[in-house]
């Protein structure tokens, strides 16, 4: 009995021995399959039950002036959104009621940070919805107390993505041009449009540490990773130079109450947009506030019969057909009878002989259309073409419109004989600039543009913005002929009120009658314009001013040509550019020539100097004694606007010496 129990004892020990070695070796061999056979798999379930795919938004690119001074940035801002199914009140026991109701102590709390109503909250968390906005790209501030009222009340389902928010710096400057993007990030005008794929912040998806739901969680590596930065944008337009003209068009609809207007300035030899403005405006970062009629780009999408300032282009037509030469006599009459039209000049009178230059000189309405029906339909309208007139100018920037010319088989004599003074067909601002510009510049029609360049973050240049000549439309000879014409406008025509003293400027008059929505003219409406260029003989600058419907004095001589001279005089003297007739004032030879000795001009280490405060602020020096240019350049030192009258030295200025002003301060210096 005792040798069968051992030997029962050995069998059962050898049975249970056995066991726990295959079972040590069953967990073996398991690890070997985990650790070694399926390391790769278990690695990525793991990787994956602890990382999710997030999409994160870069901020969009920078758009900045031709100087580098930022006009529209973005920033990295947080947004809120509720997965209202997380939004769960959490009893102490089950079957027992919640201690608080947290979609309506959230609805509550919430509702005065994020300015909606607590009812439209708490019925936006009682949703089975997994995902709503509610508030996109919110101010710093406002997000931080968002983030304290969740952390101190521990309220579950509400969580902040980054996105992309835009910021226009100088607010309403260039707002048309630089026009606005949506919450999405989408450029809906302008240049935001215009460069959409180019400056829109990139959304790339990124592994991010996240919890159960797919939340993430915390300051991870990963969490951590940089968005990618985007392309910048310089265009051609000066900030300085904006300034000033979105001055004078403020100044400008004050004084004529007009309903609208538009200006450009443009570089004549190259195309480059120095600024433009348009009014009413609109602030962008705000552009839902103001009414959509103000977004609108009146520069490049008004079309408008331009009136006597097309009387130049039909000039050019004539001395190129060699119908007429600056000195052709032609008889003025008062009036000239056209079929069954009678056009008359602006006063009703006539002048008799005069030359051809005077015909322009004093926009005399019977010699252009005497010139007009020699030159007959074919021909007039081939030459607008030539000049750009019925089409695009092919600016980057969008809603830009045509404009109407005739077709020529279908014109009567009246229409040639009112095309020949400007009625009869519509053209935009920009159109018209530009065809005024190849005269300026000697005969070469250009295309505009309005971007310098687009740089990528790594410093490559992605386009350059560059001279762009589309066709030669009328010889030297023929340019240098009509900017003669053009300057006895200014000198001592109907466009004497756009002369600076000192200065030779070239320019026409424009009084055009305002074409009515339901077709015909609108009765007492008026489109007053001025066009010109400066220095006549060496132009820098063209300028176009369109006023829509001025009340009261609507001639162009009268409401336009001064907003010409008040705002090319401010820009001439900033930029250092000095009189044909310096009347005293050493020219820039003299200025550049070592050693020389000029009277009455401070040493250079004599010379005031502008003082930034550390607020920004601006001390405002002592100018006595100093020269324009000398002037000029402590002036744009400060970030001031320089409003000077008469020549020669400073003598006196409207802000005493020691004043402390803001930047942008309109500084008065008297020069004699």
């Amino acid at each position: 009995m005792k040798k069968f129990s051992l030997q029962n004892g050995k069998k059962r020990f050898a049975i249970i021995g056995l066991l726990i070695f295959m079972g040590f070796g069953t967990v073996f061999l398991r690890l070997i399959w985990l650790q070694v056979i399926q390391n790769e798999e278990l690695a990525k379930r793991a990787a994956n039950q602890v990382t999710g795919k997030v999409t994160k938004y870069s901020p969009r690119g920078a758009i900045l002036d031709c100087n580098g001074e930022e006009l529209a940035v973005s920033i990295m801002s947080k947004s809120l959104y509720v997965d209202p199914v997380e939004m769960q009140d959490n009893p102490t026991k089950k079957g027992e009621k919640p201690e608080r109701d947290v979609k309506r102590l959230a609805a509550d709390l919430l509702a005065g940070v994020l300015q909606v109503k607590a009812d439209e909250l708490y019925a936006d968390f009682t949703t089975e919805a997994r995902f709503i906005w509610l508030k996109r790209t919110m101010e710093p501030k406002d997000a931080a107390e968002v983030e304290r009222i969740i952390r101190e009340n521990k309220l579950p389902g509400l969580h902040f993505l980054e996105e992309s928010k835009r910021y226009y710096t100088k607010k309403s400057m260039a707002a048309q041009v630089l026009g606005f993007v949506g919450t999405d990030d989408n450029g809906l005008s302008g240049i935001e449009l215009a460069l959409d794929s180019v400056v829109k912040g990139a959304e790339t998806q990124q592994q991010e540490v996240v919890d159960a739901l797919g939340r993430p969680m915390g300051d991870s590596g990963f969490n951590k990773a940089r968005p990618q930065k985007m392309a910048s944008v310089y265009l051609t337009l000066d900030s300085k130079i904006q300034f000033v003209l979105e001055d004078a068009l403020d100044k400008a609809m004050k004084d004529t109450k007009a309903a609208s207007a538009a200006v450009i300035l443009m570089d004549p030899n190259t195309g480059a947009i120095l600024g433009m403005a348009n009014r009413p405006s609109f602030d962008p970062n705000t552009f839902y506030k103001f009414p959509a009629t103000s977004w609108t780009n009146r520069a490049i999408s008004t079309i408008y019969e331009p009136g006597s300032v097309f009387k130049p282009i039909v000039g050019v037509m004539g001395l190129t057909e060699k119908i007429i030469t600056p000195t052709t006599m032609i008889n003025d009459t008062g009036s000239i009878q056209i079929a069954d039209r009678t056009i008359r000049n602006w006063d009703g009178e006539g002048m008799g002989l005069v030359p051809f230059q005077d015909v322009i000189k004093f926009s005399i309405n019977t010699g252009m259309v005497q010139l007009g029906m020699q030159l007959g339909a074919q021909r007039m309208i081939d030459y607008s073409k030539k000049f750009g007139f019925g089409s695009v100018t092919g600016v980057e920037l969008p809603g830009e419109e045509e404009g109407i010319l005739y077709d020529p088989e279908q014109m009567y004599q009246p229409d040639i004989a009112t095309m020949s003074i400007g009625q009869g067909i519509a053209v935009t601002p920009l159109q018209m600039l530009r065809a005024i510009c190849a005269i300026a510049n000697g005969g070469e029609l250009l295309q505009p543009y309005i971007i310098d360049k687009i740089v990528m973050p790594d410093g490559r240049v992605l386009r350059q913005g560059q001279k762009k000549v589309v066709r030669r439309v009328m010889s030297e000879e023929v340019a240098n002929q009509m900017r003669g014409m053009m300057e006895q406008v200014v000198a001592s025509g109907g466009g004497k009120a756009a002369s600076i003293k000192g200065y030779r400027i070239a320019g026409k008059t424009g009084t055009a009658e305002k074409l009515a929505e339901t077709g015909g003219y609108a009765a007492g409406k008026y489109i007053a314009s001025f066009v010109g260029f400066v220095p006549a003989d060496k132009p820098q600058y063209a300028m176009l001013i369109m006023l829509d419907t001025p009340q009261g004095a609507f001639y162009g001589s009268q409401v336009s040509a001064p907003v010409f001279r008040d705002t090319l005089q401010q820009i001439l003297v900033a930029k250092g550019i000095q009189p044909s007739s310096s009347e005293g004032l050493p020219s820039f030879e003299q200025h550049a020539k070592p050693g020389a000795v000029i009277s009455n001009v401070p040493a250079p280490e004599k010379m005031p100097q502008m003082e930034i405060m550390a607020d920004g602020k601006i001390k405002v020096p002592d100018f006595s004694g100093l020269d324009m240019r000398q002037t000029a350049e402590l002036i744009q030192q400060g970030r001031l606007v320089l409003v000077p009258h008469g020549s020669g030295r400073a003598r006196r200025q409207s802000q005493p010496p020691g004043t402390v002003v803001a930047e942008g301060t309109k500084l008065e210096i008297w020069f004699e």
